[in-house]
């Protein structure tokens, strides 16, 4: 359920959630997996999981797990070499940093390896299909391929259809969950949605608090005549205390000057409200269930 709730707000967020349903060889039963949009690699021309000819995970795997896979006997059992420490990408990297961990481990005992588990087509050599009379038939059959990155091994190539399927079709290891059909593979979720709102409601709220900070703590301009022979051009009064100035004979209020800020007037408090009622409206339609038939 953890796992789920994880997944569901992906589908809200960024518009899509991907879950991997296969049966795990270390936990010995069948198992229901969320998967980052992120790590799932499908071909540019691919419009959902049905149609793509290749669908690969990139999958982060300890040094230990994959030394359990490898004595299963479900990965080849090949010398890999340590995994190299690589910098994250530009979405790893904000994830971690709103996460509060950092991107990369300094120890290189705790570095994973990348695994990159492809269900592909394939017409290997040596086990072609084969028509009624024993002719290859050029047909390209569903493998799932997994390597290793930095080593470069092929650590496993098995069939990926059922052997009593004559029609040899790929199994679905893959579900995807929309959150709003889009145009293409990925569909659209609140990111994409309230993007452009929430950019200008966040800059309103900054001019409104940049607003209450100048009219407290106003900024303002004096004379260099007037003033005479002061040794700084900050003065911070605190409350119930004073700051003595020297301006000669002249007037305070011709020797110094604060600048004129305007206050928060009302027309652009309620462009804010009316930016943030127009995004409720917006995310609740996204979210209401039509019937369906």
């Amino acid at each position: 359920y953890p796992d789920t709730d994880k997944m569901l707000f992906s589908v809200g967020f960024g518009g899509c959630g991907f879950k991997k349903v296969y049966h795990c060889p270390l936990r010995r039963r069948p198992v229901s997996e969320s998967v980052d949009a992120k790590d799932l690699i499908v071909p540019n021309n691919a419009t959902d999981l049905r149609n793509a000819s290749r669908i690969t995970h990139e999958m982060p795997m300890s040094a230990n797990t994959v030394r359990r896979m490898q004595l299963l006997g479900v990965y080849r059992d090949v010398e890999l070499s340590q995994p190299m420490a690589t910098p994250a990408n530009a979405v790893d990297a904000k994830i971690a940093s709103t996460s509060g961990v950092a991107p990369n481990t300094t120890r290189p005992e705790d570095q994973e390896y990348t695994l990159y588990e492809s269900l592909c087509e394939l017409d290997l050599p040596g086990y072609e299909d084969v028509d009624d009379q024993g002719q290859p038939t050029g047909l390209k059959l569903p493998y799932r391929v997994t390597l290793e990155k930095t080593s470069k091994q092929v650590l496993e190539i098995r069939r990926n259809w059922t052997q009593a399927d004559h029609e040899k079709a790929a199994r679905r290891v893959f579900v995807k969950y929309p959150f709003v059909p889009g145009l293409g593979f990925y569909d659209i979720g609140l990111l994409n949605i309230l993007g452009n709102a929430t950019a200008a409601l966040t800059a309103a709220w900054r001019i409104a608090l940049d607003n209450g900070m100048f009219s407290n703590f106003p900024g303002f301009v004096y004379s260099k005549q007037g003033i005479g022979r002061q040794l700084t051009n900050e003065f911070r009064v605190a409350p119930g205390s004073g700051v003595g100035i020297d301006i000669g004979n002249q007037s305070m209020s011709n020797a110094v000057m604060p600048l004129p800020y305007t206050g928060l007037d009302g027309t652009f408090a309620q462009f804010m409200d009316s930016v943030q009622q127009t995004m409720q409206r917006v995310g609740g339609t996204a979210e209401t269930n039509v019937g369906e038939g």
